[in-house]
């Protein structure tokens, strides 16, 4: 119930100089990449990634292999290792699709995504979750506010939108992460999400 509840703002990885596009070939996902954001990479999934011979079991045992959910991407607008406020992140996990009925898997995604009122005792939802189309796929969307302290110990009202894209046998999952009253990211999220593409 709690696979949605990971949102990531400050995560302490390696971090390289952003590109135009991410893309994973394996996963068939890509996305443009904000124009000087950075990333952090995961350099040993790409370079298991590149060797196997990847079906579709090779895929889901990955993703098993990492506890049923796989960081594809993090990218932020600031460098967390020297900025002590807010940072603005975008989020790309893939996740085991362990059911096939649309349906079915909508109704385990809405309960998912309430259970991020257990994790953040101050959530509340913007959007409900609800059926949209991400690149003429039927997927989910949802958006919800709260509180988070930085590690300084400062309270940021902090928004995110959660995109659920079902594909094969597994889901991308893409969270936009964003402030409430500053560092309002809405018009360049929006135009991001125009730009996911997956393959077929």
């Amino acid at each position: 119930m709690k696979a949605l509840a990971q949102v990531a703002l400050f995560l302490f990885l390696n971090v390289v100089s952003a590109q135009n596009r991410y893309e994973n070939e394996a996963y068939g996902f890509s996305i443009d990449e904000p124009e000087g954001w950075i990333w952090a990479s995961n350099e040993d999934l790409k370079q298991n990634l590149g060797k196997l011979d990847l079906d579709d079991k090779k895929l889901l045992k990955i993703i098993s292999d990492h506890k049923g959910s796989l960081l594809l991407l993090s990218m932020y607008k600031y460098d967390p290792m020297t900025h002590s406020g807010l940072i603005p992140a975008i989020q790309i996990n893939v996740r085991e699709k362990r059911n096939k009925d649309f349906e079915v898997f909508k109704s385990y995604m809405h309960k998912s995504a309430l259970s991020l009122k257990d994790i953040y005792t101050d959530y509340e939802f913007i959007d409900e979750p609800k059926e949209i189309k991400i690149n003429r796929i039927k997927s989910l969307y949802f958006s919800g506010k709260f509180t988070m302290k930085t590690q300084t110990g400062v309270e940021h009202r902090v928004r995110n939108r959660v995109y659920i894209i079902p594909h094969e046998s597994y889901y991308f999952q893409v969270t936009f992460t964003d402030g409430m009253l500053t560092e309002d990211c809405t018009e360049l999220y929006e135009k991001l999400l125009k730009t996911i593409k997956i393959k077929k």
